[in-house]
């Protein structure tokens, strides 16, 4: 009886820890988070025929992570541009520069949000989040879904850090100041 109610106790709480993701928000995201790599021009000139994007997950969150790893590797099968677009799921803890293009980063405490931020603005990586209000931690792109979609854009951090974006994405988004 007693490993029963640990048992409950456990996945009540391991249930409390994970967030909820609106699947129409997460296809949406899926399709668009790669278009917005793929012009920024680090990424848009780098000679890989790859586009890593690496999802930074905490273990609550493991199935929405792989979820969104499956709808972007469906969404994008061949390739976007000239490059194959791989995939990988990833804590925070076990991040690595190798082989990044992109960061996808699902829900965090604060200050792990803004360490991840800081680490990737640094190495050049840009950053995605699934929650807008993330930008504020130094990340580089959401999505705004009002009476239209379009990109949510960091300013602060893209100047602060020199990203450089081509123009066409610049004029369709929006910005966080």
């Amino acid at each position: 009886m007693t490993q029963r109610v640990f048992f409950f106790l456990l996945t009540l709480f391991s249930l409390l820890g994970a967030k909820e993701y609106d699947t129409i928000v997460m296809n949406i995201e899926a399709k668009l988070f790669p278009k917005i790599a793929i012009l920024e021009e680090n990424i848009a000139h780098n000679p890989s025929p790859y586009l890593n994007i690496i999802i930074v997950y905490k273990e609550p969150d493991y199935d929405a992570a792989r979820n969104f790893k499956q709808k972007i590797e469906s969404t994008y099968p061949d390739k976007i541009g000239k490059k194959k677009v791989i995939v990988s799921l990833t804590k925070f803890e076990s991040l690595q520069i190798a082989n990044m293009d992109a960061l996808l980063v699902l829900s965090h405490e604060l200050n792990e949000l803004e360490m991840i931020a800081l680490w990737a603005n640094k190495n050049k990586i840009v950053t995605f989040t699934y929650e807008p209000a993330f930008l504020e931690y130094g990340f580089i792109a959401s999505i705004y879904i009002g009476k239209t979609t379009k990109p949510y854009l960091n300013s602060q951090t893209i100047k602060k850090y020199n990203f450089v974006f081509d123009s066409y994405l610049l004029q369709l988004s929006k910005f966080k100041e």
